[in-house]
């Protein structure tokens, strides 16, 4: 048990994994924090960011739901109340309205736009350490991530650059990128968007 500190002594897992539940901790103080400042609460900031950042045609409340490991219900409860704020606005999908599209009102982008500054105080913390000390704080951290996303503990989205799905330059000058996985030519700038699916390619 990590909560057991003779456990942790000869068990450097052990020992890594408390390490990583007190930063869990911080971050949560920090970001409830700088929350409060926008009268909005963590996982309402979350959303925002969702919306503002993930690929629109994949901007569902659903996926929403799997980036921050939750039930679908609470994820709409959340969506709801930004919704009732005027900061979030729902939209069924064309292919399918069964799906919840979510988009940012004007309003919504102004408090994304003030978003600049959510979450640095980690970032500062991280900025006395030195780059090679970072590099390898990264690639463990990298292993982490593969290992929970690998048991459907953890979703990662990134943009559609390196994931198997994507076929750049294979359309027109208006959409000239193909994505196999949900079979539609995007555009360049939706390209740069987070994607729930990214799947990473063998050559990456």
């Amino acid at each position: 048990m990590i909560f057991d500190p003779q456990h942790r002594k000869d068990n450097r897992s052990a020992r890594v994994s408390m390490a990583l539940f007190r930063i869990s901790q911080a971050i949560k103080k920090v970001t409830q924090a700088e929350s409060d400042a926008l009268g909005l609460s963590p996982v309402q900031i979350q959303a925002l960011l969702f919306a503002a950042y993930t690929r629109s045609d994949v901007a569902t409340v659903g996926n929403f739901a799997g980036a921050i490991g939750t039930t679908h219900v609470t994820a709409v409860k959340i969506i709801n109340g930004l919704v009732g704020k005027g900061l979030v606005s729902k939209a069924q999908k064309p292919e399918d309205r069964r799906v919840t599209l979510l988009n940012l009102t004007a309003e919504g982008r102004v408090i994304v736009s003030q978003l600049n500054h959510w979450g640095r105080s980690l970032e500062e913390a991280l900025g006395s350490i030195s780059d090679e000390a970072l590099a390898d704080f990264e690639l463990g951290l990298g292993a982490i991530i593969s290992a929970m996303q690998q048991r459907g503990q953890l979703v990662v989205a990134e943009p559609c650059l390196g994931c198997m799905h994507f076929h750049p330059n294979a359309g027109d000058a208006a959409a000239p990128h193909y994505c196999g996985l949900v079979q539609k030519y995007l555009t360049h700038e939706a390209s740069l968007q987070e994607c729930p699916e990214h799947t990473p390619s063998i050559e990456v």
